[in-house]
């Protein structure tokens, strides 16, 4: 019996050890460490800023939209259900308590027409190792089972423990291994994937902050132009009342006056409409809409158009290149499809498992040590299904290569375009401000000319009109121009 107790003991620190090598990410398992919430940067909510009425200004704006957007809250979580998915599949790997115990009924085949009565009980831990291995530890107990399905145990049942080795399908490479990796994999994929969204998400905001500031911006100039209306229908009342101007020409006057006051109207939609789309990107902390906005929000200054070198493109492609999540994701499910094309070159191998349990059978009619060791081999004929699995990946890396390939030059495009559209905005806007300076000494010109009599109603307001068009251009050229820099900022993930 002391023989007994020693071998049993060595069975239990063995089965201990296996538990902890087995599974070596048994801790992450218990705490979910692979279910983090994304980082933002600390930002102040734009419920604040509307509260002081304070400017709210860009960068500041995207913090916030970064931080408290709830559909980034909502584009994460579906981030963290790949972690979900990694500890599902790890679940592979979990040790099996299994049990068969019950009694039967049957025949005697030892004495005619004579019943037999059957005990059995066969307890048992499979622990699986990620390379295909299995360790065993069983415990028997089947006393006069004889003629029956169990094989017979002496009275104190039989303690053992063994080994499951496959020789050449499942060694060191397997599903359960392979699912494992490529689950694992599919954790960096699911970022890349997220970050699309939050280049998205940021792009289309800054899109919607630069159009607000920018109705803003056209909305203070058609309130100067019915201002300029309103003293032009002033001076205009006063000639024609002095006999120096004919009355038609006051008419003319106030009807331009309500062509610009209906500009104004429509100005003061766009704004109120910009007001509106902004508003779908700001919530507070709590995730709660925030009021609002108004003119009193609207930064007074914004950057001004500038030349984008050369040497800034260069710099924009290697970045893009560098940096998106697009080319990122392709060799992540490009080293998913290689894992995947590993394992059906292994699924060509013949299936042939080893298993090897050595045992102490106890009690009355134990015959002590016991030992069992056998091999199943089986091999389909024609190995289509592992042949047609490798195929399928092969094309899909080679689909991928080709994807890789668009996306890289789809990705320069892009660049290159975005900084030509940069240019532009910035060789239009100093020609379009040279216009406006233009514009404005010809009015003040046309002005003074009214002024001395030697100018009409209709002129002036001529030179109105072209100074309206030039300042409304003017901010259209400086809109274009930010939006053009923020979509360079997305495609080279600066935000």
């Amino acid at each position: 019996m002391r023989k007994l107790g020693g071998y049993l003991s060595a069975v239990v620190v063995a089965v201990l050890a296996c538990c902890s090598c087995a599974n070596v990410g048994a801790a992450e398992l218990r705490e979910p460490v692979g279910f983090p919430k994304r980082v933002t940067l600390p930002a102040l909510s734009a419920t604040a800023v509307i509260a002081r009425r304070d400017e709210l200004q860009f960068e500041p704006f995207l913090a916030s939209v970064d931080a408290f957007y709830p559909q980034l809250d909502a584009a994460d979580s579906r981030r963290r259900i790949a972690s979900a998915r990694r500890l599902e599949v790890q679940g592979a790997f979990d040790p099996v308590l299994t049990t068969l115990d019950g009694f039967t009924l049957m025949q005697n085949t030892s004495k005619f027409a004579t019943r037999k009565r059957v005990v059995f009980n066969q307890p048992g831990l499979e622990i699986p190792f990620r390379s295909g291995v299995r360790i065993l530890s069983t415990y028997r107990y089947n006393p006069r089972s004889a003629q029956s399905n169990f094989i017979e145990t002496g009275y104190g049942g039989e303690y053992a423990g063994g080994v499951g080795v496959p020789l050449l399908r499942g060694l060191i490479v397997n599903e359960r291994e392979t699912n494992e990796k490529v689950a694992k994999i599919e954790e960096p994929v699911a970022t890349q994937t997220f970050s699309l969204t939050r280049l998205d998400i940021l792009l289309r905001a800054s899109l919607s902050y630069w159009n607000w500031v920018g109705a803003q911006r056209k909305l203070e100039v058609t309130r100067k132009l019915v201002q300029l209306s309103e003293l032009l229908v002033a001076v205009a009342g006063k000639r024609a009342q002095a006999g120096d101007l004919p009355r038609i020409d006051v008419t003319e006057a106030e009807e331009d006056i309500q062509r610009r006051k209906a500009d104004q109207i429509a100005a003061d939609l766009d704004f109120k409409r910009a007001t509106f789309e902004l508003s779908v990107y700001l919530f507070d902390n709590n995730r709660r809409p925030c009021p609002y906005l108004s003119e009193t929000n609207v930064p007074p200054q914004w950057p001004l158009p500038q030349q984008f070198t050369v040497e800034q493109t260069e710099a924009c492609v290697a970045k893009a290149i560098a940096r998106r999540p697009e080319l990122k994701r392709i060799g992540l499910q490009r080293n998913q499809a290689r894992l995947r094309l590993k394992l059906a070159k292994n699924d060509l191998l013949p299936q042939a498992d080893a298993l090897y349990t050595q045992g102490y059978d106890t009690g009355q009619s134990g015959i002590g040590n016991v030992y069992r060791m056998q091999v199943n081999f089986s091999e389909p004929l024609f190995l289509r299904g592992a042949r047609g699995r490798m195929k399928a990946n092969e094309f899909n890396i080679d689909a991928l290569n080709s994807e890789e390939i668009a996306e890289r030059q789809r990705l320069v495009a892009e660049v290159m375009t975005a900084a030509a559209a940069i240019n532009a905005a910035h060789q239009r806007y100093l020609a379009v401000q040279l216009q406006t300076v233009k514009a404005n000494e010809v009015y003040q010109g046309e002005q003074r000319r009214f002024s001395m009599g030697d100018s009409t109603v209709f002129l002036v307001t001529q030179r109105e009109r072209q100074l309206f068009d030039a300042r409304i251009n003017l901010i259209n050229t400086q809109v274009e121009y930010l939006q053009a820099l923020a979509r360079m900022r997305a495609l080279t993930v600066d935000y």
